[in-house]
């Protein structure tokens, strides 16, 4: 009974503490090279430029989430691309990006494509 009550108090006490919380994300076993397989492949090009959409699209409305419920408007998004801009050009560059960072490759497809389309289009119109 003595140890209940020690497991029970030492519990309480746990919960009562302030805990940095570390969140496990899922990201896809998809990499780098995988996905530029795809992007060079007449046959895949929608699955890749669905990839990329996705990417581009999760980036943007992140970015208004923060700038909205952090009402922080110097929130700096993470790229700029134009509404009008076709996907075709988002691929040709996220290809581009991967023939230059063939070293880079290995790293989850999400994080290559993002890296990519943050050097790609730059906010500030630079590139």
């Amino acid at each position: 009974m003595k140890t209940a009550r020690l497991l029970a108090l030492a519990c309480a006490m746990a919960a009562s503490m302030p805990v940095a919380q570390a969140y496990a994300q899922r990201v896809s076993r998809l990499d780098g090279t995988q996905l530029g397989s795809l992007c060079t492949k007449a046959a895949s090009a929608g699955v890749c430029d669905a990839y990329i959409s996705g990417i581009a699209d999760s980036a943007a409305l992140a970015h208004l989430f923060e700038r909205n419920a952090e009402k922080d408007t110097k929130d700096v998004a993470a790229f700029c691309i134009a509404p009008a801009t076709p996907i075709a050009d988002m691929r040709g560059k996220v290809v581009s990006w991967m023939k230059d960072h063939r070293d880079g490759l290995s790293r989850p497809a999400g994080e290559v494509v993002f890296t990519a389309l943050h050097e790609s289009y730059p906010c500030g119109g630079s590139k």
